[in-house]
């Protein structure tokens, strides 16, 4: 029994591997990907060369004891990262296979076919943390250090630990809020447990810096002293060891993922097989009855732009990846205006800033508003023209980042006055050229698929959607600091307007 147990999850395990190969292939040939690796793995490893070059006086073997500090720190900060990757890994596996019904049915057990889908799932999240932490491998390599090998026995038990908390809080969200709603949720989540993290970094800055930071650091120190509590030869830290290929912390760190790999199939595999792939699992509102329906009048442009609003409105996710592109330059922006610059005028680096902001906001925008349409055919046939349709778009992209940008632009013109006309002039004018830019490329993909591509249609017009903004944001520094190079980046806009135009044409 345990033997046919065993060859059903080796070829359940197979075949999800199998399928994850394919996604990776689906829309890239397999030697273009290989290609790209190794080029990527021969890269990093030239950087590695170089830096160990460096660090050859400081990594000797045996390594200090506080080396196992920085390893248990290292695991700490990539735990995050882990859980968030096993989240998405296990919003795939869960609901968009859409294989659950037949595996369930199927003579195999309900605790096989989950087993294989953490397993899956851990092998998603180790790809992703392998570029961070098997290069400590090749350092160790390089350097002469081989306890760093011990990279790789922890990389597997956090890929399998990451996987089995990202599959609990996916199925707890599926048990609170049902399958539609949990999706949602746990890729919001996922998203968002990176900008956390990023903000955390940022923590420092946000204290003041120098002595503020030190008033809450004494007392955490004190914690890391002989004899304490997270002291480096305590127990803490035992699993945390494998990072240095130490024997005992090594088979406690891997009998511990296997534990707990165990322990989530045996609790979650029932979740699994009765409460997913259920959409309509969960709680349901209750439809109200509405009485008579009222129709807004005015325009077919303003009722365009309404419904547009209305459909972005409608997907939470969507909304949480557009808000990521913005939040994440909030610190750099919370760090030019309010810290202590020494005296320097860093009114123009804003406005670069906030101008590459309302460039990649309204490029996500746009892709939902373009690429996401689901009704391109009955806007074809509809009674109105199709420059109205496109202008509708345009505005339903641009209305609510210029009621942002403009604002700050005119709030910069009392700090300074050229940094402030450069923002109000090229902010806006970043944001329509990506919008013409979208436009120019139409193409249409399922609305859950959006942020899963970097590029959608013609990828010579969706690369220049990506670059404009940078381009941009480099000519409103010059700009603004009264520079005739601001020409330069002007005219490869010029020229990246006239690219896509003649691509479209």
């Amino acid at each position: 029994m345990a033997g046919a147990k065993l060859a059903g999850l080796r070829l359940l395990l197979q075949n999800e591997l199998r399928v994850r190969w394919r996604e990776l292939t689906g829309e890239t040939k397999a030697s273009t990907l290989v290609l790209s690796g190794a080029v990527l793995l021969v890269a990093v490893h030239l950087l590695l060369w170089f830096i160990t070059r460096g660090l050859q006086n400081v990594l000797r073997s045996p390594l200090p004891p506080e080396a196992v500090l920085m390893a248990g720190g290292l695991l700490i900060v990539m735990f995050p990262f882990g859980v968030a990757a096993g989240i998405s890994h296990s919003v795939v596996a869960l609901f968009d296979r859409g294989d659950l019904d037949l595996l369930v049915s199927s003579p195999i057990g309900s605790r096989t076919v989950f087993a294989s889908r953490v397993l899956a799932v851990a092998a998603g999240v180790a790809v992703a943390l392998s570029l961070f932490m098997l290069p400590i491998a090749s350092i160790g390599v390089l350097v002469g250090v081989p306890q760093l090998l011990g990279a790789i026995p922890s990389l597997v038990s956090l890929s399998v630990v990451c996987a089995s908390v990202g599959m609990l809080i996916t199925l707890l969200l599926v048990r609170l809020l049902g399958a539609r709603r949990a999706r949602t949720a746990a890729q919001v989540i996922a998203a968002l447990t990176g900008l956390l993290l990023f903000l955390a970094s940022q923590l420092p800055t946000f204290l003041g810096g120098g002595e503020a930071v030190l008033e809450w650091l004494v007392p955490l120190l004190a914690l890391f002293e002989p004899g304490r509590f997270l002291a480096a030869d305590s127990l803490f830290w035992l699993p945390f060891r494998s990072m240095l290929l130490h024997p005992l912390g090594t088979l406690v760190s891997l009998a511990s993922a296997g534990l707990v790999l165990w322990a989530t199939v045996l609790l979650l595999h029932r979740t699994f097989a009765f409460g997913v792939g259920l959409v309509e699992s969960g709680p349901k509102r209750q439809r109200q009855a509405h009485g008579q329906v009222r129709f807004r009048t005015g325009s077919a442009l303003w009722v365009m732009v309404r419904k547009e609003w209305k459909l972005i409105r409608r997907d939470p996710f969507l909304i949480s990846q557009v808000l990521l592109q913005v939040v994440y330059f909030l610190p750099a922006i919370y760090i030019l205006v309010f810290s202590d610059t020494a005296g320097l005028d860093i009114s123009p680096a804003v406005a670069a800033a906030l101008a590459l902001v309302a460039g990649t906001t309204s490029s996500a925008l746009a892709r939902i508003a373009v690429v996401g349409e689901e009704a391109q055919d009955l806007l074809t046939a509809a009674p109105v023209p199709g420059v109205l349709v496109e202008r509708a778009k345009t505005l339903a992209v641009l209305v609510p980042v210029w009621s942002v940008v403009v604002p700050l632009g005119l709030w910069q013109l009392f700090v300074n006055p050229m940094a402030g006309a450069s923002m109000l002039v090229l902010a806006p004018l970043t944001s329509f050229t990506v919008v013409r830019m979208r436009l120019l490329n139409p193409t249409t993909a399922a609305r859950k698929d959006l942020f899963k591509r970097t590029s959608f249609g013609d990828p010579i017009i969706a690369g220049l959607e990506f670059v404009v903004p940078l381009i941009m944001a480099v000519a409103t520094y010059l700009v603004a600091t009264l520079s005739l190079w601001a020409l330069l980046p002007l005219a490869l806009v010029a020229i990246c307007v006239a690219i896509g135009q003649a691509r479209a044409y």
